[in-house]
């Protein structure tokens, strides 16, 4: 609440000195308006890469086409700006029980359940191409200069890109969209002051109870939202050409159940069940205190570049135990307080020579054993948001998104790996090295090939159950588990890029996948023995940027 206040506060001086500016000007600027964006055609054929079925011994193959468009309307006047950005992204051929993800009249699809698509489309073209609803509103902001700052002050307000709000990195702890305020003051050439405040969640209720909230006067309880809400501290600093430095402090505050790309479910605890009260009520005492404090740096020195981030995680939260854990100590129902204690180092070098790129890659994020419940201390890192895109400019095509996003493993209803989701395995960590070579044949074509070895930081229990939305829920009784396992897979790839005329690309990616045998605990006894089948993925895209 009282960030809440402040945020009034903040609000409020703005317009004050908004109101101080000087009134008249010589001659208002013309406004203009721009449209940028691109349009990429997809096509893709994976092997035993189970987007839906979430398990990994069960044989399955795909060959699919999709198309995705974004449209970014910017509209100008002077140095302000307000932009609305706009996205579609659809299957080619009707491929659920309805064209679009929104069913006609808001009622059931024919035979019960919900309309499905690929993973990351929301709706497909069939015959005539009629689709409803399927515009996804992604940005709606204005940017301004702040006047009377004694230093260069642009403000974002609305629903925007984070950016580099946090980090440098692509993903290592908030990426993708938030609703909110970004202020960054230009202090020196060399010194940025960046703050971010995100609102995750909101309670418009204003009853400041959390039962008794449905009937003819009230709501239901489950849209009776928490007031969960970051802000992010993350200064730039140059200290001499060549070198970056961007140290970051963020607070993530939830009551509650929470977004899911904030808090997913680990080690069997249900992100809904165990963040609720004992009497069902989404929250009141169950609140989570997040704190995130580390660098991110750039080095360029010549051929020579390392991109260094080291990320520690403290804090603490409110868990209710499900039934699932009586093994392991827990009393069902009991409301646990753990503490946070995590670590995400992501160190990556290169060197160039001539038209060859050699790069190397090593992370490691700490985790849980499989006989630790974590509702002592949770020691799995947590983003706020990477909006599945950790390692998605690294070049994997399987374990992170590659040139076709929809087939990489992160989705599923029972899957565990999420590994561009959430950054380490389910509750047990991350520990990942990889190299690859890219050479550029001319400056328009290029040619990439690399390998990665994956681990978990703690082992796993392979003969563990994946819950749906929980992760995996461990063989709490008897001796240690049987066959632990840290070795998720090995994945080899290689990519061929072709910018063949203005605007114009065409990227060519392959993905193969040695799966280890801590995958093994997200297979379907039903479907055979507990080993993985090899995944394999072959995509093609061409995307024509304006």
């Amino acid at each position: 609440m009282k960030m809440k206040i402040s945020l009034a506060v903040l609000m409020v001086t703005l317009a004050l000195v908004g109101l101080l500016a000087p009134m008249a000007f010589a001659q208002a600027p013309a406004p203009k308006v721009s449209i940028t964006g691109f349009i990429d055609e997809v096509t893709s054929y994976a092997k035993n890469n189970s987007v839906f079925s979430g398990v990994f011994n069960r044989e399955d193959r795909q060959w699919y086409a999709r198309t995705r468009g974004r449209f970014d309307i910017v509209g100008e006047v002077g140095k302000a700006k307000a932009v609305l950005g706009i996205e579609i992204d659809q299957v080619w051929g009707q491929a659920g029980s309805n064209d679009s993800t929104i069913v006609n009249g808001g009622t059931t699809p024919p035979g019960g359940g919900a309309v499905t698509t690929q993973s990351g489309t929301s709706g497909s073209f069939d015959l005539n191409t009629d689709t409803r609803g399927i515009l996804e509103v992604k940005w709606l902001y204005i940017e301004f200069p702040m006047p009377l700052i004694p230093v260069p002050t642009t403000v974002r307000l609305g629903a925007q890109p984070f950016g580099a709000a946090a980090n440098y990195k692509l993903a290592a702890y908030a990426t993708g969209d938030f609703p909110g305020i970004n202020i960054v003051s230009t202090v020196t050439p060399n010194v940025k002051i960046v703050a971010t405040y995100v609102q995750v969640e909101e309670n418009l209720v204003g009853t400041q109870t959390r039962t008794g909230l449905s009937g003819p006067l009230g709501i239901n309880n489950f849209q009776n939202r928490g007031d969960d809400f970051a802000y992010i501290l993350a200064p730039e600093i140059t200290p001499f050409k060549g070198l970056d430095i961007k140290p970051m402090f963020s607070m993530f505050y939830a009551q509650g159940t929470t977004n899911g790309s904030a808090r997913q479910g680990r080690g069997g605890l249900n992100t809904s069940t165990a963040y609720t009260n004992a009497d069902g009520t989404s929250h009141g005492g169950i609140n989570e205190y997040r704190y995130t404090t580390g660098l991110d740096a750039r080095l360029r020195m010549g051929p020579f570049s390392l991109d260094p981030t080291v990320l520690y995680q403290t804090g603490n939260k409110s868990v209710m135990a499900p039934s699932g854990f009586v093994d392991s100590g827990a009393t069902t129902g009991r409301k646990y307080h753990p503490d946070i204690d995590a670590w995400l180092i992501d160190v990556r070098a290169g060197f160039q020579l001539g038209p060859l790129l050699l790069e190397a890659l090593a992370m490691y994020t700490t985790g849980n054993t499989a006989r630790n419940n974590t509702l002592g201390t949770v020691r799995y890192f947590q983003p706020l948001d990477t909006d599945t895109g950790y390692l998605a400019d690294w070049g994997t095509q399987l374990s992170s998104l590659g040139v076709d996003f929809s087939v990489a493993q992160n989705g599923g209803a029972s899957r565990v790996s999420y590994p561009g989701v959430s950054i380490g395995w389910d509750k047990y960590g991350r520990r990942q090295v990889g190299f690859k070579a890219t050479y550029a044949i001319t400056p328009a074509l290029s040619v990439m090939a690399g390998a990665n070895g994956i681990w978990t930081a703690e082992e796993v229990d392979r003969n563990g159950t994946a819950v749906a939305s929980s992760g995996i829920l461990p063989k709490w009784a008897g001796p240690r588990p049987r066959d632990n396992s840290d070795y998720i897979g090995t994945e080899l790839m290689a990519k061929l890029t072709w910018r063949f005329a203005d605007g114009l690309m065409l990227d060519n990616g392959l993905g193969y996948m040695f799966m280890g045998r801590a995958m093994d605990a997200i297979t379907d006894p039903a479907a055979g023995g507990r080993n993985t089948s090899d995944p394999f993925v072959i995509s093609s895209r061409l995307v024509l940027s304006f």
